[in-house]
């Protein structure tokens, strides 16, 4: 019966919901300004939304965004190679790029750079914590998150923020020297569906009871691009890296309540502030770290098990703690390739936009022209179970009655259980609600090739996909050195495993939407499009129009008048951490306007210490403490009627003991900075005020 109303109450939405249609102005190709040399740019801009936002990647078990802890940013590397071939290579903290996105921001620039919709990539790092329902299909934007249906004002913030990052990036270009590497890391992944892995053709012999089996059979290349640039004084000095490492973003658990990149914020920002500390930058530094082939791959976290009555608690340490080791790799690798950097530097793209149930077959392989959603997804992935559907075996992954066995299991969706039966599921979820366009993209730089993919690709599946593309450069005599998937690219689809894996009928399988032979598709389909780049040179084949039909709704703020004024509401407040996976923090609230009057992408809390007579940007080994770092967290708590104005939480996590400390407000829609009053903390203690000083 609850599963009954669920499914009425969910077409009930369906057909309440407002649809707006989206054209898209597809840009006129123009070539990028000419220049004598190798230029390059590279900026970080936030694209933190409001409180409010659904959060992706844990569908309704998500929350809404209460506000935000690591903040969400889109890093932009902008390269020309000095003969007409430029790209700009966006990095996201988002659960998925969309295809949607990619086309407006491609819009939205070309005019000023001369950039080709073939030319932009928008990757993610698959933060499950991440703002949503920004997507080019009505399916994501519904089961993606809590929330329902497209939210166009994110869309536009987001377009608004990326497309103003790589115009900014182009306009401060520099002549540049770049190098292209990979190292193998171990440690820092594991393979959550080992049994599928396992059935692979090519693994031969494993042996399951072994525990350190899972930490083998991994993706462990941290793929990197570093971009040097020159300075005023003709110096060059490191800019940025756009790098790739194959985990999922899963290190905090469903019950997170703020906006966070999850263990990518804590690699980025390392490598960030070291490199721009250790070269004394003139320029931040940009780190750029997205997601590779993470399908199967968990963090390496130490495993609680299987949850199937309840989520596992939020563990911010344990985030940091494996975030920070990525973050060390990434520092050393980044080094390891100034010894090869070179102002010689050759770019080139290609891509081709299909809708692939139109055409649903590349060379002799072909899938399926309808999407299915198998049972499993409904139970969730391997320690990121639904609680207590997971108790159930017809949606448990792998479970044998999760699957089918004995007939109607050899058609293009093999053995996949449909959720709600197949012929109850086109009725909830209509055949064009499905994602259906895809961007084949290939990006090359120098000796390495990307392949920017909307699919969760399992280690095992990129490898194949890759292999087919690196064949046919071979046999077209330019081999390549490096060549990767980055996963949810450019829009998102769900996953893609290899047949094998497909039969097991895992979390992995089961949202393997068009069916077993996906993979041998995509591998094909970018094979044909690397012979075509080969034979023609950069290719641009898109679609004759962007139209989308979506379904919209509102999450953000609305518009509203706050009358009073800002002021503190509580003085600092210490809690101590109760268990392991806790962490001590002080809080403080204040007052303040409407939260649709506050930019949260702008800087807004920061902790100061005094030294003398001076207040000063508290720095704790190194690294700024404010809240575009780790451990400033900012939270909304509730308006008020009578006066628009609002109450907010920041708390300040892991304090530092000793100092003479005040939390900063940063002024906002007119209303004046905000300073605490002066305050000691030593732990296990409340903060204790220091009256001989205002605060101010």
């Amino acid at each position: 019966m609850r599963l009954l109303c669920s499914l009425l109450a969910l077409v009930s939405l369906t057909a309440c919901a407002n649809t707006r249609t989206l054209d898209i102005n597809q840009p006129l190709p123009a070539a990028p300004p000419l220049s004598q040399y190798a230029e390059a740019g590279a900026v970080s801009v936030d694209i933190t939304p409001p409180p409010g936002m659904p959060m992706g990647g844990y569908s309704v078990m998500a929350n809404r965004g209460q506000g935000f802890r690591t903040r969400i940013k889109a890093r932009v590397v902008y390269l020309h190679d000095g003969k007409g071939q430029a790209m700009a290579l966006v990095q996201t903290d988002l659960t998925a790029a969309s295809l949607l996105l990619q086309h407006t921001v491609a819009a939205r620039v070309a005019e000023t750079t001369g950039l080709k919709p073939a030319d932009i990539a928008i990757t993610a790092s698959h933060s499950h914590s991440a703002p949503v329902n920004f997507f080019d299909n009505d399916f994501y934007n519904k089961h993606m998150s809590s929330g329902q249906w497209l939210e166009p004002e994110f869309l536009e913030f987001a377009t608004a923020r990326i497309s103003a990052g790589i115009i900014e990036a182009f306009n401060n270009r520099r002549p540049a020297k770049i190098a292209t590497g990979k190292k193998d890391i171990y440690g820092y992944n594991r393979n959550r569906s080992l049994d599928s892995w396992a059935l692979n053709h090519n693994v031969g012999e494993v042996d399951m009871d072994d525990p350190q089996q899972k930490f083998r059979a991994v993706n462990p290349s941290l793929y990197m691009v570093r971009v040097d640039v020159k300075d005023d004084h003709g110096t060059f000095k490191p800019l940025a890296a756009f790098s790739s490492f194959s985990v999922h973003a899963t290190a905090l658990t469903v019950p997170v309540e703020v906006y966070n990149a999850d263990l990518f914020a804590y690699a980025q920002k390392d490598l960030e502030w070291t490199i721009r500390s250790r070269y004394s930058t003139p320029w931040p530094v940009v780190h750029a770290l997205s997601t590779g082939t993470q399908g199967d791959m968990a963090p390496a976290l130490p495993e609680q098990g299987d949850n199937t009555f309840g989520h596992h608690h939020v563990d911010w340490k344990a985030a940091k703690q494996l975030g920070q080791g990525i973050g060390r790799e990434a520092i050393e690798l980044f080094e390891d390739l100034g010894r090869s950097l070179t102002a010689e530097v050759s770019l080139a793209s290609a891509a081709r936009e299909l809708n692939i149930r139109e055409h649903h077959q590349a060379g002799e392989v072909a899938i399926c022209q309808d999407a299915a959603v198998g049972n499993p997804v409904a139970a969730g992935a391997f320690e990121r179970r639904t609680p207590f559907l997971a108790a159930i075996p017809f949606f448990k992954g792998g479970n044998v009655m999760a699957r089918r066995w004995w007939f109607f299991n050899d058609g293009c969706q093999g053995n996949k259980r449909h959720l709600g039966f197949s012929f109850l599921q086109p009725l909830l979820e209509p055949k064009d609600s499905f994602p259906n366009t895809v961007l084949f993209q290939l990006l090359r730089i120098n000796d390495m090739l990307i392949l920017p993919l909307p699919f969760e690709t399992t280690t095992e599946a990129g490898r194949r996909i890759s292999q087919r593309v690196q064949d046919a450069f071979h046999a077209a005599g330019q081999p390549l050195r490096y060549v990767w998937v980055a996963s949810n690219a450019n829009g998102y689809f769900g996953y893609t495993t290899t047949p094998e894996e497909y039969s097991r009928q895992n979390y992995e399988g089961g949202h393997t939407l068009y069916g077993q032979y996906s993979t041998p598709y995509l591998a094909e389909q970018l094979g044909i499009l690397a012979q075509d780049f080969l034979q023609q040179g950069p290719l641009q084949e898109l679609k004759p129009e962007w139209r989308y039909a979506l379904k919209v709704n509102s999450f953000l703020p609305p518009e509203s008048v706050s009358s009073g004024q800002r002021r503190w509401l509580q003085a600092p407040l210490a809690v101590a951490a109760e268990d392991t996976h806790e962490e001590d923090y002080i809080a403080v609230r204040w007052l303040d306007v409407g939260p649709r009057q506050i930019d949260f992408h702008q800087p807004l809390v920061r902790i100061e210490q005094r030294h003398g007579n001076q207040w000063q940007l508290l720095h704790n080994a190194g690294e700024p403490v404010h809240d575009d770092g780790y451990d400033i967290e900012v939270r909304y708590l509730k308006t008020r009627k009578d006066d628009g104005m609002a109450h907010y939480e920041t708390r300040w996590y892991n304090p530092v003991a000793g100092g003479e400390y005040r939390f900063v407000i940063a002024g906002r829609a007119g209303q004046p900075v905000l300073y605490s009053a002066p305050f000691h903390w030593q732990a296990g203690q409340q903060p204790v005020p220091d009256m001989a000083h205002s605060g101010q």
